[in-house]
């Protein structure tokens, strides 16, 4: 009788999703990795979305970098954490797997360079990295094979919203030259 409480829960904790959400709250992502760990970030890191709450897991060997506006995620940061000070490359599987555990309701579709010719789009791919767009507009773009980005379509939004410059009569910050 008592092993039917400890299999379920063995289920339960099986079927969590195993990656941060886009939309999801601050709460649900501690409840899913844990206290943020805010030595992930390191001073020469920029932020993730100026103006925007960020906090920084540690999870499975993963830096997971969430940027919080109006209480929910916006964008996420998935890297492997470096082993032995190298980076690794972030596998074709894995990637499959945020994807897949992003894509809630909606699907992603790769947007592959359309160039006409195979090796121009091959190279283009290696200096821009790989795009997807999920049919509800939100964004996921690879770089240098290291660097995994998922952001909301309304992102761009938030930015210019978090960012506003300063209203005139507001003097530049120090060190800002007038142009």
């Amino acid at each position: 009788m008592r092993s039917i409480p400890f299999l379920a829960a063995a289920f339960l904790t099986a079927a969590l999703p195993l990656h941060a959400r886009l939309g999801e709250t601050e709460a649900q992502s501690q409840q899913r990795y844990g206290a943020p760990v805010p030595e992930l970030v390191g001073p020469t890191d920029k932020p993730l979305l100026a103006g925007a709450k960020e906090a920084a897991y540690n999870f499975q060997g993963w830096r997971i970098r969430a940027a919080f506006v109006g209480g929910a995620t916006a964008r996420i940061e998935y890297v492997h954490l470096p082993e032995n000070n190298a980076p690794k490359p972030i596998g074709e599987t894995e990637i499959e797997a945020i994807l897949d555990g992003e894509k809630g309701k909606f699907t992603w579709r790769e947007d592959k360079p359309k160039t006409g010719n195979k090796d121009l789009n091959a190279l283009k791919t290696m200096f821009d990295g790989r795009r997807w767009e999920r049919n509800d507009h939100a964004l996921a773009s690879l770089k240098a094979n290291l660097l995994l980005t998922l952001e909301l379509h309304e992102v761009e939004a938030y930015e210019k919203k978090l960012a506003k410059p300063p209203k005139n009569g507001t003097p530049a910050p120090a060190g800002v030259p007038k142009f």
